[in-house]
C-alpha cells in the first residue's frame, strides 16, 4: 500500500531519488537520507486515508508488537518490563510536566490528539482541544475535551488546523506527532499562527540520534514504516523549529539525551 507520491526532503526540498536506499525499512517502503540537509524520511509515504483506515497504528500495533517479540524473545520481553516500570511504577507525566510549567491556563491543541486522555489529565483551567485522523480514536477524543468546553476536529492535521482560530491557543502540542506526518513544516507554520504571542509548542519526536538507534540499526523500537516518516536528529529538530518562525525555549541536554529514543522540545512564539 505504498503511496503513489514520491516526495523530496521534507525539511530542505531537495530531491534525492538518486540517493541510496537506506535500508531500515522494507519493500515496498523508501526511505533516503536527504543529500543537503542529512534529514531521512520516507520518500513514499501512504496517503492519510490508509493511515486513517488500514494502517492506523491502534489497528496494526499488536501485531507489530508480537513481530518484533518473536525476533528478540529476550530483549522484548527486558524492553516490556521497563516500559511497566515506567508506566506502573515511576509515574512520571513529561507531557503535563511541561505543560504545567510553560502554558498558561487556556485552550491547548493536541495536534493528533489520539484518545484524548493527554490533555484530560491537565487540571480545570486548561481547555483541551485536538485534531485526529483515526474515526475511533476522535470519537473518545471528542467526548472527553467536550465535557470540559473543548472539542476534538476528525481530520488530517493541516485540514484541521485550517479550521481554527489563529493567535487563540495559549500551547499546542506534538507529542508523537511529527514523524508521522507528510509535511512537517508546513504543519508547523500553520501551529505558529494558532498561537497567540508568547504562547509555547510542546514536540516529542523520536530521536535518530540516540545511541539505541546506532547500536540495533534496523531494531531500533523508532523505526516503524509506514507511519513513521520523518525521522529527526537533535540539530534538524532545532532547526526545522526556528525556520517556521519560532524560538527555541528549552531544549538542553537531558531534553535529548543520546541514551533516550526520545527528545522534547519546548518552542515559543
Amino acid at each position: 500500500m505504498s503511496g503513489d507520491e514520491v516526495r523530496g526532503c521534507p525539511l530542505c526540498g531537495r530531491d534525492n531519488s538518486a540517493c541510496p536506499r537506506l535500508s531500515y525499512a522494507a519493500h515496498p517502503w523508501v526511505l533516503r537520507e536527504c543529500a543537503g540537509c542529512g534529514l531521512v524520511y520516507l520518500e513514499n509515504p501512504p496517503p492519510y486515508e490508509a493511515l486513517e483506515a488500514d494502517l492506523a497504528w491502534e489497528k496494526t500495533w499488536a501485531a507489530e508488537h508480537e513481530r518484533r517479540l518473536s525476533e528478540e524473545p529476550v530483549f522484548g520481553r527486558v524492553a516490556q518490563a521497563i516500559n511497566w516500570m515506567r508506566a506502573h511504577v515511576l509515574h512520571r507525566d513529561k507531557l503535563s510536566e511541561l505543560i504545567l510549567r510553560y502554558v498558561a491556563p487556556g485552550p491547548v491543541l493536541d495536534v493528533g490528539c489520539a484518545d484524548g486522555r493527554a490533555l484530560d489529565r491537565l487540571p480545570a483551567g486548561y481547555i483541551p482541544f485536538g485534531i485526529e485522523v483515526s474515526r475511533e480514536l476522535h470519537a473518545l477524543a471528542d467526548a472527553r475535551f467536550s465535557r470540559r468546553g473543548g472539542r476534538a476536529l476528525r481530520a488530517d492535521a493541516l485540514s484541521g488546523m485550517q479550521q481554527l482560530s489563529h493567535a487563540f491557543f495559549e500551547g499546542i502540542v506534538m507529542c508523537s506527532f511529527l514523524e508521522h506526518e507528510r509535511q512537517p513544516r508546513q504543519a508547523l507554520e500553520r501551529a505558529a499562527l494558532l498561537l497567540k504571542p508568547g504562547a509555547r509548542l510542546i514536540l516529542k519526536v523520536p530521536n535518530f540520534a540516540c545511541w539505541n538507534r546506532a547500536v540495533r540499526g534496523a531494531r531500533w523500537c523508532g523505526f516503524r514504516s509506514p507511519d513513521h516518516v520523518n525521522y529527526f536528529t537533535p540539530r534538524l529538530l532545532a532547526r526545522l523549529v526556528s525556520d517556521c518562525g519560532l524560538k527555541v525555549r528549552r531544549f538542553g541536554p537531558f531534553d535529548r539525551f543520546p541514551t533516550s529514543d526520545n527528545m522534547w522540545l519546548v518552542a515559543e512564539k
